[in-house]
């Protein structure tokens, strides 16, 4: 849910070389029912893998703040898709 300064910034900070999601409005995790799940007023952890063709091809959502899968986990299911 970062603007587009903060989710430019870590795109650079992690050397990531794809466009990360900027949604300072929360309407895509809204979308993504992930939104508020924790009664916090945020998205929960998060990680959707999207196809080429534009569906979901991986999708974890974490059960607390702290629930989330790890970079290596990612990065061979990215490989994998």
């Amino acid at each position: 849910m970062d603007g587009t300064s903060e989710s430019a910034m870590m795109a650079k900070m992690v050397g990531a070389s794809y466009k990360l999601l900027s949604d300072p409005d929360g309407a895509v995790a809204e979308a993504y029912g992930v939104y508020n799940l924790l009664g916090d007023g945020l998205a929960v952890p998060s990680v959707f893998i999207i196809g080429s063709k534009g569906n979901i091809e991986w999708s974890y959502v974490g059960e607390s703040i702290m629930d989330r899968p790890s970079t290596d986990e990612i990065l061979a299911l990215l490989r994998m898709h």
